[in-house]
C-alpha cells in the first residue's frame, strides 16, 4: 500500500472497488505484468462482500442509514461538474462518492441493554441458597467417602481377626483339617461381609439419593444475553454481508488451487445441511453412507435415490432419459421417475435447492454440481472460509500486491476523463485532486456515474438478514455449520437459504449462533424473510426465552435489500460508458462464487488478449533477488559485470526451472490449503482483516 499522498501518474489499468470480481481481475492483470492501482473508497475491503466485526457492522448501518449520506447522494445526481484538470477536448463524469446498493435496512434488537440487579432482600436470599447448596453438595460425597472408610476398616478388621496361627505341633492329617475347616469358616464369614457391605453401601446410595432428590441440580439452558455482553465481545465476531460457500470442486477452488493463492486463506468443510420436512428439521442424508445409515428413509427409497443420484452425475451422457422434459418443471420429472414424497423434497430442495418454476435441465445441472464436489473436503459439498467470505477478495489483493500493485483505501476516483473525438477514458481525477492516466477503467456497478446509467434498468435485489440467536437451530453434541434450503411458501418462486455459524467459524462468541437468511428480493427484506424466521426462531414478541423449546431465541437482527445485477448485459444497465471501461456485479443471491469467477475470465480476456489468467505464483523460496548491481542472491560478483547494465532496482525474477517444477507442487500445496484437512482449515494462517 502506497501510504504518500502522491500516486504515480501512469497505469495500464485503474480498479475501482476491491469486491469479488474486482480483486481477482486485479490479480490477473497484475500477475501478467499489468501496472495496477486499486482503489476503494471504503476504509475496509471487500465492498458488499464485506465481513466485520461488532463495530464494524454498526458503523456500516451507520452509514447506510445517515441522513448525510442520503443527501450527498441526492446532491451527486445534480451537481455540476467543475474540473480544472481537464485539456482541450475532453470532458469529465462524476463519479459516485458512496454506494447506494443497500435498501429497506431495519434493526431489531430484543434482549435488555444490561442485565437487571435483584433487589437487596431477594439477592442476599438467593446467596443463602446457594451457599446452603453448595455445602450439601460438599457434605454428602464426604459422607459416602467416610461410610466407604468405615467399612473398608471393618473389613481389615474382621480378617486380622479371622487370621489365626497354626499349632506348635501340628500333624500333616491334623493340618489338612483344620485347613478345612478354616476355608469353610472363611467362605461363610466372607459371604457374610458381603452381605453386610452391599446393605450398608445401599444405605448410603438411597441417603445420597434422597439428598439429590431434595435439591436436585439446576438445569442449564442457554446463556442469557444483553447488549452490554455483546459489545464487550465485539472483536469475537465476523459478520458477512454476503455469506456464500465454495463448491468442493468448484470453480473457485480450483483458481485458488491453480494460481497457489489458496496459501493466504483457510477453511472449514460444512458439516450438514438440513431440510425443512413436516415443519421439523432433519438432516439430508448427502453421501452414500449417509443415504444407508438415515432412519428416514426405507430401504427401497435408499436403492431409488441411489439410482437417481447415480444418473444425474452422468445425466448428459443418457439424454433418452429426459429427453422431451428439458423445458418442463423439474418437480414434475421428479415425479415421473416414481419418486416418493420424501426423495422428492430431498433431491429439489435439498441438493439441487432449486426454484419453483426450475426447469428439468436447470435441476439436472444443479444436482450434478451438488454430487461432483462431494468427498472431497468433508461430509458434504462445501466449504466457509474462515473468518468469513470477506477473506477471500483480500487473498487476491494480497497476490496483486505481491506483483506491485499499488492500493489505496479511503480514495477513489472522483471524475473520469473521457476523450470526446474517440469516447475513451485516458484516466482519473482522483479525490484528492491529482490525475493519474490509464489504459483501462476497471469498475463495480456502484461507481457507474450516474449520468450513465439507464433510468428504467431491469436491476434485481436480494433480502438478506443477519440474526444472533441462543442456541443452534438444531442442537447436537458438537458444533455444526449449517446449510438449510427452506421451501419457498405459497405464492412465491424462491426458496430462503440459511447458514448458521458458531464459535468454532470463528463467527461469534461462544454460546451465541449467527444465522444467514437470504433469498431472491420481491419486496422489502422483512416481509420476504419474516416467515421463514418465526419457522425457524421463537416468536420475538415474548421477552424471555422459552427453555422448552427446541427452537432458538432470536437476540438481534438486521434486514436489508442488496441490488443484484449479476444476470443483466451491461447494455440494459448502462449507456454511454467508454469502450475501455468494464464493469463488475456484486455479490447476487447465487450460493457459490461461480458468476463472480467467471466475469473476471472474460473481462480478463478482453482486456488481455492471449494472456494466461492467473498462473501459479513462486513460492517465496523459490525467488531469486537481485541487487542494485545485479547479482543474485548467494553469486559473488565477477569482475566482467557492470553495475550500470546489470542493475535494475532490485527487480526480482523466478527461476523458471523452479517456477515449472512449482506449478504442479504448488498445486498440490494449494489443495491441501483448500482443503482445509477436511475440516480445519489450511496450514498458513490468515489473520482477520489482513491489510495487503
Amino acid at each position: 500500500i502506497i501510504m504518500a499522498d502522491e500516486l504515480p501518474t501512469e497505469f495500464d489499468a485503474i480498479v475501482l472497488g476491491t469486491g469479488m470480481a474486482e480483486s481477482i481481475l486485479a490479480a490477473a492483470l497484475a500477475r501478467c505484468g499489468q501496472k495496477v492501482l486499486h482503489l476503494d473508497r471504503n476504509d475496509y475491503y471487500s465492498g458488499d462482500w464485506a465481513t466485520f466485526n461488532w463495530d464494524g457492522l454498526q458503523r456500516w448501518i451507520t452509514r447506510q442509514t445517515h441522513p448525510a449520506v442520503q443527501a450527498i447522494n441526492a446532491a451527486e445526481e445534480t451537481n455540476p461538474v467543475e474540473c480544472s484538470k481537464l485539456e482541450e477536448g475532453e470532458t469529465a463524469l462524476l463519479v459516485p462518492q458512496q454506494a447506494n446498493t443497500t435498501s429497506n435496512l431495519e434493526m431489531f434488537t430484543y434482549v435488555k441493554e444490561k442485565a437487571e440487579e435483584p433487589p437487596p432482600v431477594e439477592k442476599e436470599s438467593q446467596e443463602q441458597e446457594e451457599t446452603t447448596t453448595v455445602q450439601e453438595e460438599e457434605q454428602t460425597p464426604a459422607m459416602a467417602e467416610e461410610t466407604q472408610q468405615q467399612i473398608q476398616t471393618t473389613d481389615d478388621s474382621e480378617q486380622t481377626s479371622d487370621e489365626g496361627e497354626l499349632p506348635a505341633k501340628a500333624t500333616p492329617e491334623t493340618f489338612e483339617t483344620e485347613t478345612k475347616d478354616s476355608h469353610k469358616d472363611s467362605n461363610k464369614c466372607g459371604e457374610e461381609k458381603q452381605d453386610s457391605q452391599a446393605q450398608t453401601s445401599s444405605s448410603v446410595q438411597q441417603e445420597v439419593q434422597g439428598k439429590a432428590e431434595q435439591h436436585p441440580p439446576k438445569k442449564t439452558g442457554p446463556k442469557t444475553w444483553t447488549m452490554d455482553d455483546i459489545h464487550k465481545e465485539w472483536r469475537r465476531f465476523n459478520i458477512d454481508l454476503s455469506p456464500k460457500m465454495l463448491f468442493g470442486r468448484g470453480s473457485l477452488v480450483e483458481l485458488l488451487i491453480t494460481s497457489n493463492i489458496s496459501r493466504y486463506c483457510e477453511f472449514k468443510a460444512v458439516s450438514r445441511i438440513l431440510t425443512l420436512l413436516n415443519g421439523k428439521l432433519e438432516q439430508v442424508p448427502c453421501s452414500r453412507a449417509d443415504v444407508f445409515s438415515s432412519k428416514f428413509v426405507t430401504v427401497l427409497e435408499k436403492r431409488m435415490l441411489m439410482k437417481f443420484l447415480t444418473f444425474c452425475v452422468e445425466y448428459e451422457q443418457h439424454p433418452e432419459e429426459y429427453q422431451g422434459w428439458e423445458e418442463k418443471p423439474f418437480s414434475e420429472y421428479l415425479q415421473s421417475r416414481q419418486l416418493t414424497p420424501n426423495l422428492q423434497h430431498f433431491v429439489f430442495h435439498a441438493i439441487a435447492m432449486a426454484t419453483r418454476d426450475a426447469t428439468t435441465q436447470e435441476g439436472l445441472k444443479s444436482t450434478r454440481r451438488f454430487l461432483q464436489s462431494l468427498g472431497r473436503y468433508g461430509n458434504t459439498p462445501f466449504l466457509w472460509p474462515l473468518y468469513g467470505p470477506g477473506e477471500l477478495p483480500q487473498c487476491f489483493c494480497r497476490m496483486c500486491a505481491v506483483f506491485a500493485g499499488i492500493y489505496c483505501l479511503r480514495r477513489a476516483a472522483k471524475e473520469l476523463v473521457i476523450d470526446k473525438d474517440r469516447n475513451k477514458c485516458k484516466g482519473i481525477i482522483c479525490t484528492e485532486g491529482q490525475r493519474i492516466s490509464c489504459r483501462w477503467i476497471v469498475m463495480q456497478g456502484s461507481y457507474v456515474p450516474n449520468k450513465c446509467r439507464k433510468p428504467e434498468s431491469p436491476v434485481r435485489s436480494v433480502s438478506r438478514g443477519i440474526f444472533f440467536t441462543d442456541r443452534s437451530m438444531k442442537c447436537s453434541e458438537n458444533e455444526q455449520i449449517t446449510l438449510l434450503s427452506i421451501p419457498p411458501a405459497e405464492g412465491r418462486n424462491f426458496p430462503v437459504r440459511a447458514v448458521e455459524l458458531g464459535n468454532g467459524a470463528s463467527a461469534c462468541p461462544k454460546g451465541m449462533f449467527v444465522v444467514h437468511l437470504t433469498c431472491q428480493g420481491t419486496g422489502t427484506a422483512k416481509a420476504d424473510l419474516h416467515p421463514a424466521a418465526q419457522q425457524l426462531f421463537q416468536p420475538v414478541d415474548e421477552e424471555e426465552a422459552d427453555s422448552e423449546s427446541d427452537k432458538p431465541k432470536v437476540l438481534w437482527c438486521v434486514y436489508f435489500n442488496q441490488l443484484d445485477s449479476t444476470d443483466c448485459d451491461p447494455s440494459t444497465l448502462y449507456t454511454g460508458l467508454p469502450d475501455n471501461v468494464v464493469v463488475t456485479s456484486g455479490p447476487g443471491v447465487d450460493l457459490g462464487y461461480e458468476q463472480a469467477v467467471q466475469q473476471a475470465r472474460s473481462l480478463f480476456e478482453q482486456m488481455c488478449p492471449g494472456e494466461e489468467f492467473l498462473p501459479a505464483a513462486p513460492n517465496p523460496e523459490d525467488i531469486i533477488y537481485e541487487d542494485d548491481d545485479g547479482y543474485k542472491s548467494g553469486e559473488a560478483p565477477s569482475s566482467s559485470d557492470n553495475s550500470e547494465e546489470n542493475g535494475n532496482d532490485s527487480e526480482w525474477k523466478p527461476d523458471q526451472d523452479k517456477l515449472d517444477e512449482g506449478g504442479a507442487g504448488g498445486a498440490n500445496d494449494g489443495s491441501q490449503g483448500a482443503s482445509g484437512g477436511e475440516a480445519q482449515g489450511g496450514d498458513v494462517d490468515l489473520p482477520q482483516g489482513g491489510d495487503v
